[in-house]
């Protein structure tokens, strides 16, 4: 007898009123909020994502989740830790609750996307329309890891990262918005 997998908690859903909120929000504003919990609030980039996108959006947001994404995926220098604190956060404020039919990824059906994967697809496409690359030990080969030169690097890789997660998420609550498949810069 196959044993039923529990049902997973009920998100916490975002406050109803995030699409009125993201309109008021500035590229540099964000970029510039991004940028200070990484350099003077001694967070790393992924912490600085949801730090200054939860206060942006006044949603509570559990740094756990994202401790060990800083210096790519556990200080392996791989996965972007700016891309991955952008990726952690539109699953928080795009995730519905997942039904029955939706069981995706992991092989099972690749053909269908779910809002936060595509979101994060786009957010993907627009890192590497910039920077060519999402890993650590690329975006950092010129720089001797753990220098200021490093941190003053990253500081600024996260600010644009910011501003991308913006984009995206302004696109979300309008989809007017969404830029065609030529323009691959951040706005």
């Amino acid at each position: 007898m196959k044993e039923a997998l529990p049902n997973p908690p009920p998100a916490l859903p975002p406050s109803p009123r995030w699409q009125e909120r993201v309109s008021g929000l500035t590229p540099e504003g964000v970029e510039r909020r991004a940028e200070e919990f990484f350099e003077k609030g001694g967070f790393h980039c992924a912490e600085s994502m949801m730090l200054a996108f939860g206060e942006a959006f006044d949603l509570p947001v559990d740094l756990r989740y994202v401790r060990g994404f800083g210096g790519g995926l556990g200080q392996g220098r791989c996965l972007c830790g700016a891309v991955n604190g952008a990726a952690v956060f539109l699953g928080l404020l795009l995730s519905e609750e997942r039904g029955a039919d939706e069981a995706r990824g992991g092989g099972r059906d690749h053909q269908r996307h779910s809002r936060v994967d595509q979101a994060i697809q786009r957010l993907e496409s627009l890192f590497k329309g910039r920077y060519r690359a999402n890993c650590c030990k690329w975006l950092t080969r010129k720089i001797e890891w753990g220098t200021p030169a490093h941190l003053e690097h990253c500081v600024s890789l996260t600010g644009e990262t910011a501003k991308m997660l913006l984009r995206v998420l302004q696109e979300e609550a309008d989809p007017a918005l969404a830029a065609g498949p030529s323009d691959r810069s951040a706005r």
